[in-house]
């Protein structure tokens, strides 16, 4: 299968593994965002009652 893959091929393949990389590294950095948030608001909702 690969042996039969052009040049365009190979740049689309490397174009999808940059594009999958840079969209799991900005969810990743979403979640912790949201998760810090979560954390501060609890201890928050804590420290108020």
């Amino acid at each position: 299968m690969f042996e039969e893959w052009g040049a365009i091929e190979w740049f689309l393949l490397l174009v999808n593994i940059v594009a999958v990389t840079i969209a799991a590294r900005f969810l990743i950095w979403k979640i912790k965002k949201k998760f810090a948030e979560v954390e501060k608001r609890q201890k928050h909702t804590l420290r108020t009652k």
